[in-house]
């Protein structure tokens, strides 16, 4: 048996602000004349104004654990950001989904895509009619197909439409049921900073390679994610 097949214990995750703040730094898009500076301060601000779970608004930024579906819906938020969208148009997104859908933190369970980056339309889909999240529900033109629109999200929805994983890289999985959350090589169990670790300690990729029976490809690309979030 190799170790990619050994089952380890699942649990929900759970991620400190700073943790979450560096997932999202290393997978903003580079976009020329766009970006964001992405912080720990940022995302706490977001927090505050009722962006994620409503409980965490009074809680002190030191003491702060965000879920997984706080961790999607600020990656929905900063994505917007970093193509230019205001964030009025995407408070005022958020304020409209969660009127509509019911659920508190809607960037998590609504697929979302926008026009050409700086057009500042948020698009979603309700019984397959596109309309504008921004603007009130605004239908959509009828010849607006979502081929033409830039895809916000990159992760999976269990059978209740929640989003359930995220792959924040090539070869790399955010699943909160397992390692705690923790990013790990996809289609295992894995976290990518075991995989670095001992590749900073002196083992080689294509030893890794053999020792986990994975290819070497997959090892050298949960190596340079990791290497991504050290690089702060």
């Amino acid at each position: 048996m190799s170790l990619k097949e050994i089952e380890l214990p699942r649990h929900v995750g759970s991620y400190e602000v700073i943790e979450a703040a560096d997932y999202l730094r290393v997978t903003l898009p580079k976009i020329p004349g766009t970006g964001l500076r992405m912080s720990s301060s940022k995302l706490i601000r977001w927090i505050r104004l009722g962006l994620a779970d409503p409980s965490l608004v009074p809680t002190s930024g030191f003491q702060m654990l965000i879920t997984f579906e706080d961790l999607i819906s600020m990656r929905v938020i900063s994505f917007m950001r970093s193509l230019g969208i205001s964030f009025h148009s995407i408070h005022r997104a958020h304020s409209w989904l969660k009127d509509t859908t019911g659920h508190p933190r809607p960037f998590a369970t609504e697929i979302l895509w926008l026009d050409e980056p700086g057009a500042m339309r948020i698009y979603t889909e309700m019984e397959n009619i596109l309309a504008v999240a921004n603007r009130g529900g605004q239908l959509a033109f009828a010849v607006l197909v979502k081929d033409n629109l830039i895809p916000v999200h990159n992760m999976t929805f269990n059978e209740l439409g929640i989003a359930s994983s995220w792959s924040p890289e090539r070869c790399v999985k955010i699943d909160p049921t397992v390692q705690f959350g923790r990013p790990c090589i996809a289609g295992t169990r894995i976290p990518t900073s075991d995989i670095a670790g001992m590749f900073w300690a002196g083992d080689s990729p294509e030893f890794l390679s053999s020792s986990y029976g994975l290819p070497v490809g997959q090892i050298e690309r949960a190596i340079a994610w990791e290497e991504r979030l050290a690089s702060r």
